[in-house]
C-alpha cells in the first residue's frame, strides 16, 4: 500500500472534527502601503515582496530571513534565548540557553484508581461528537507520564517487535529519529498500528478514550477544560501553536510540570497528537456503555486525541476528539501507553511508579 503524510491538525470547533493542510504556518499578507514605514524590514530596503507580519524585520522573503513565528515580533533569528518554554531565537530548541534547566529522563507512570469521571462536553461547547457529557466508570490502570519517546521506540525497533516510523526527519529538523539530542523527544511518523505494536511489546496496550480522558480530565465531578485545571493554555502549560507557537515542532517530554493532570501525567495537551484504542464514531456517547467503554466494534477511523504542537487552545481540550485512517502519520503525531497495575516497565531508561 503506498504510504502518504498528511499534516494533521484538528479542529474542535463548531463541528468540525479535522482536516488536513500542505502548511504548517498561517501565510503572511502583503502590508499595505500605510504600514511600510513602520515595518523595518521595507525601512531596511527589503523586497517589496517581504511579507513580515509581525514587523520584527524577518518574515517571508524579507533581506534579514525568514521568522519561525511571524505572530509574535519577540521571537526571531538572533533574539536572545530566555526560560520560558518558548523557541526564542528559531534555532529549534526551547530554553537550550546555559541558565535554564531541562527534566531528567523518566519513563515511570501514573496511576489512575477505579472510578467514575464526566467525559465530553455540554451543549455549547466544542464539537457535536463531544456530546453528550456523560458519567463514565473506568476502572483502574497506569499510563506513561510522557509519551514514548525515541529512545524507548529505538529499543523496540532493535528488538525487532517495531518497525521504523516512516520518516527519520521532523518538522524543522533534518535529522530526529537518529539524533542523539533528540532521545527523549516524542516518536513521531508512527500509524495507529505502530503504536499497539509498541505498547504490546511494552506489556500494556493503546488506552481507551475514556481512560485517556479519565486521566486527562481527572476524577468526578471535575469539569476541567485542560489536563491542569480550567487556567488558560500557554507555553508554560503544553506545546502548543497558534499566535502563541512554542517551538514549531516536538519538545522534550515533560519539559512542562505546570501541565500535569490530576494524576500526574505530562503532555497530554499538546507536542503531539495520541492515538487511542478506540474506532471513531461521532455518535458512540449517545449509546455507550456506562463502564469501561471501549469504542465501537469496527470503523474505517480511529481516535487521536490532546492536540499537538501546532494546535490552538480549544484543541487542546481534554474533550476534544480526532479521527484519522489507522495508516496515516505525521510530523505531529505520536501516542503513549495504558497498563494494567503491576506490569514492569520495558525498554529504554526504566523508571517507577507515582
Amino acid at each position: 500500500m503506498r504510504q502518504y503524510m498528511r499534516v494533521l491538525l484538528g479542529l474542535c470547533l463548531g463541528g468540525a472534527l479535522a482536516f488536513a493542510a500542505d502548511v504548517a504556518w498561517r501565510p503572511a499578507p502583503v502590508a499595505h502601503a500605510a504600514e511600510v514605514s513602520k515595518n523595518p524590514a521595507h525601512a531596511a530596503g527589503a523586497p517589496s515582496a517581504c511579507k513580515d507580519e509581525d514587523g520584527d524585520g524577518y518574515g517571508l522573503g524579507c533581506a534579514l530571513g525568514p521568522d519561525c513565528n511571524d505572530w509574535d515580533g519577540a521571537i526571531h533569528p538572533g533574539q536572545r534565548e530566555r526560560c520560558n518554554f518558548r523557541d526564542d531565537d528559531c534555532d529549534g530548541a526551547v530554553d537550550d540557553a546555559p541558565e535554564c534547566r531541562a527534566p531528567a529522563p523518566d519513563e515511570s507512570r501514573v496511576r489512575v484508581p477505579t472510578g467514575a469521571f464526566l467525559m465530553g462536553s455540554l451543549p455549547g461547547e466544542g464539537a457535536a461528537d463531544e456530546r453528550p457529557r456523560h458519567t463514565v466508570a473506568v476502572g483502574s490502570f497506569e499510563l506513561d507520564r510522557h509519551e514514548v519517546t525515541v529512545r524507548r521506540y529505538r529499543v523496540c525497533e532493535q528488538a525487532g517487535a517495531c518497525t521504523p516510523p516512516a520518516l527519520r526527519s521532523s518538522h524543522r529538523r533534518e535529522r530526529y529519529y537518529d539524533e542523539p539530542r533528540y532521545l527523549d523527544y516524542p516518536v513521531i511518523f508512527v500509524g495507529w498500528h505502530q503504536a499497539a505494536a509498541f505498547c504490546r511489546w511494552a506489556g500494556g496496550r493503546l488506552p481507551t478514550e475514556a481512560q485517556w480522558e479519565k486521566a486527562a480530565r481527572g476524577p468526578a465531578p471535575s469539569v476541567a477544560a485542560f489536563p491542569w485545571g480550567s487556567e488558560p493554555a500557554d507555553c508554560s502549560r503544553a506545546n502548543m501553536g497558534g499566535p502563541g507557537s512554542c517551538v514549531g515542532d516536538t519538545d522534550l517530554v515533560g519539559r512542562r510540570p505546570l501541565g500535569a493532570s490530576a494524576y500526574g501525567a505530562l503532555d497530554l495537551a499538546g507536542n503531539v497528537w495520541e492515538w487511542v484504542a478506540d474506532w471513531y464514531d461521532p455518535g458512540y456517547y449517545e449509546r455507550s456503555p456506562a463502564a469501561d467503554p471501549r469504542g465501537p466494534g469496527a470503523g474505517r477511523l480511529k481516535v487521536m486525541r490532546g492536540g499537538c504542537w501546532q494546535s490552538g487552545a480549544d484543541t487542546l481540550r481534554v474533550s476534544c476528539r480526532k479521527a484519522e485512517l489507522p495508516t496515516a502519520w505525521g510530523y505531529n503525531v505520536g501516542f503513549r501507553c495504558a497498563y494494567p497495575l503491576s506490569i514492569p516497565p520495558k525498554g529504554g531508561i526504566g523508571g517507577g511508579r507515582s
